[in-house]
């Protein structure tokens, strides 16, 4: 048996230790046991590694070394108490029999150890609060009770990061960078709106390469192409062609080709005859694309050379729901506007906003305004300006107010009067760079007084959602047509202020048009015909007929049946008419003279060609008193349907 299984402790007892060197003295090796005293007396493990190393390891000496050693470690182990302190006494001297102490000890704590530094690990990166904070926790942490918050700020972060503008090119960089973003169906879904909105081909590609939630790809590239095709250009077809072959079962796209090349044959004429005309009326009287305003302006070249209003007059007659050819009309045998200066990058006049012209890719056309503003001394990123201020034609040499809600800019866009015009824009709400009425040509820039030469107002249906309309400006007294404005996308509209006493009107199939006063900031309000019906509502206008004449249909009166019958065409409902009058005219008394003007609305709506079962009209006299209207002659209109619904 090996003597003293614990010879060695911290300290040997003298009595021990006499023993010791009775036993090495029995031994021919009696240097070892004064290197190994010199070892232990060091308390070193290093200086016990050495002595362990030198000599042969089934000594009696070495082994008690390893023991020595081994306790040695272990206690200063137990003083640095660290978990690394531990794993590493257990990786190093597997074999020791303090090492199952040891692995009791890391049982105990390193869960502890591993929340608390879990814990701190969490805090630094909400201290630091990025991406890469963020990151590197999650990766290091993967079962971490703060793993969903630390994942979600990721997400935050890479939204924030690499979505500013929502361009397609950004979506889709984004879609493929980050394929399973939470974030992901938004995009794919604001990447649909996008391609549609700037008409981007490598938005359609994509989405037809990478057909990832619920949609109706051919309805959704047939669509896109229609709206493409509306520029009307040769190659625009032939590269949808070629990158969407289904299109070229399209019926409807493969008409529009055929009449953009016979648009283009047309163009390329030096000049158009009577007999080219006559055999081309269609392509003279209608809209093909946008192409055709080229070919109509072609054909007007002459007349308005000769100043012949006339012939101008019935070329344009065709169009007298077009605004831009109205704009055309307008401004024809006007001085030109200022020539445009090209710069491209323009300041307001209080340098805190930049007017940037651009041309990009996946943007509305040729060249178009962004806009950048000055916030703490800085300039923000540019945003472009939208729609109905770009196109997919050019825009340039924009000039701003000082208030910001002035805009004028130049553009090719069609139906032109000179090679560029000049337009004009107000910005309703000054919150909201999307708020702009639709642009109206002009022939000088006045950005002192303009405010003062135009009114403005909003066309929004009874819900308070934004209508986009014509609405003319007319004489109220002789219905002359004075202006046609139109409203945008917002609703908002624009139109200089008339030195005649003006009604304002919108005429919008399946709504009831109301004559409105002409005043500044005005909401002209669109009674939707479904909605009367539903809520068995009667719209009540002032009569249509002159005191003077109350027996007559003056121009007035003709021009609003007129926009009730384009309002009524193909409506499902019938529509009741009551007439009431106040007093007689002539040797007819209220009665009478009630039920002969419900009888002239009649046969004139007939005559604008509403089917007679459609009308119901009576005549009420002054028997039926309406609260507010006791001396006013009104009329009243209802619509019903025969059995209901």
């Amino acid at each position: 048996m090996m003597f003293g299984l614990r010879i060695f402790q911290l300290r040997l007892s003298s009595l021990f230790f006499v023993f010791l060197l009775f036993s090495l003295q029995c031994f021919s090796q009696g240097d070892i046991s004064f290197e190994l005293r010199k070892a232990y007396e060091t308390k070193n493990v290093d200086s016990l590694n050495k002595f362990i190393q030198t000599y042969p390891l089934d000594t009696v000496y070495v082994k008690e070394a390893i023991r020595i050693r081994n306790q040695i470690a272990f206690e200063k182990v137990k003083q640095e108490n660290t978990i690394e302190a531990y794993q590493n006494y257990v990786e190093q001297y597997p074999d020791a029999i303090q090492t199952y102490q040891a692995k009791q000890w890391l049982e105990i704590n390193f869960a502890k150890n591993l929340q608390a530094k879990e814990e701190n690990d969490y805090l630094l990166a909400k201290q630091e609060n990025t991406l890469q904070s963020y990151s590197q926790f999650i990766e290091k942490y993967p079962s971490s009770k703060y793993y969903k918050y630390a994942k979600d700020k990721v997400h935050e972060f890479q939204f924030s990061q690499n979505i500013t503008s929502y361009s397609v090119e950004e979506i889709i960089q984004f879609l493929n960078l980050y394929p399973n973003h939470p974030k992901r169906q938004f995009l794919y879904d604001t990447l649909q709106r996008q391609t549609l909105r700037y008409l981007s081909i490598q938005g359609l590609e994509y989405i037809n390469n990478n057909q990832l939630y619920n949609i109706d790809i051919n309805s959704f590239i047939n669509e896109f192409a229609l709206n493409k095709s509306q520029s009307a250009n040769v190659e625009d077809f032939e590269t949808l062609y070629h990158k969407f072959p289904s299109l070229k079962t399209n019926s409807i796209l493969n008409k529009k080709y055929r009449e953009v090349k016979q648009i283009e044959t047309l163009l390329r004429l030096n000049s158009i005859d009577n007999k080219t005309y006559n055999k081309n009326i269609e392509y003279f009287t209608t809209i093909k694309s946008d192409r055709s305003y080229e070919l109509i302006n072609k054909y007007l070249q002459p007349s308005i050379k000769t100043k012949k209003l006339a012939n101008i007059n019935k070329a344009l007659s065709s169009f007298e729901e077009d605004f831009r050819a109205l704009q055309f009309k307008e401004m024809l045998f006007k001085q030109e506007p200022p020539k445009p200066k090209l710069g491209k990058t323009i300041l307001s006049p209080d340098s805190t906003l930049k007017l940037i012209v651009q041309s990009k890719t996946n943007t509305y056309g040729q060249t178009d305004i962004y806009i950048s503003t000055k916030e703490n001394n800085n300039w923000t990123e540019t945003i472009i300006l939208p729609k109905p201020i770009n196109s997919i034609y050019r825009e340039e040499s924009p000039i701003i107010n000082n208030d910001k809600d002035v805009l004028y800019f130049y553009s090719n866009r069609p139906m032109q009067n000179n090679n560029l015009d000049l337009y004009i824009t107000f910005r309703g709400d000054t919150a909201n760079w999307n708020d702009w009425t639709e642009p109206l040509k002009t022939t000088e820039i006045d950005l002192k007084n303009i405010k003062k030469k135009y009114n403005r107002g909003y066309l929004k249906d009874e819900q308070d959602n934004p209508v986009e309309a014509l609405i003319y400006i007319e004489d109220s007294q002789t219905g002359e047509r004075l202006f046609t404005t139109k409203s945008s996308v917002s609703g908002q509209f624009a139109y200089p202020k008339q030195t005649k006493k003006a009604n304002l009107i919108s005429v919008i199939k399946g709504y009831v048009p109301k004559y409105n006063p002409d005043t500044n900031n005005i909401t002209i309000k669109q009674d939707k015909i479904e909605d009367i019906y539903r809520k068995n509502r009667l719209v009540v206008i002032e009569t249509l007929f002159p005191q003077d004449s109350p027996d007559k249909l003056n121009t007035v009166a003709e021009n609003y049946l007129k926009y009730l019958a384009q309002s009524f065409e193909g409506s499902k409902y019938i529509m009741t008419i009551s007439v009431h009058c106040q007093k007689g005219y002539k040797a007819m008394n209220e009665d009478d003279l009630s039920w002969h003007q419900a009888t002239l609305i009649k046969n004139k709506l007939i005559a604008l060609g509403i089917s007679h079962q459609n009308i119901v009209t009576a005549g009420y006299g002054n028997k039926n008193k309406l609260l507010g209207w006791e001396d006013k002659n009104r009329i009243e209109i209802g619509f019903m349907l025969i059995g209901g619904e």
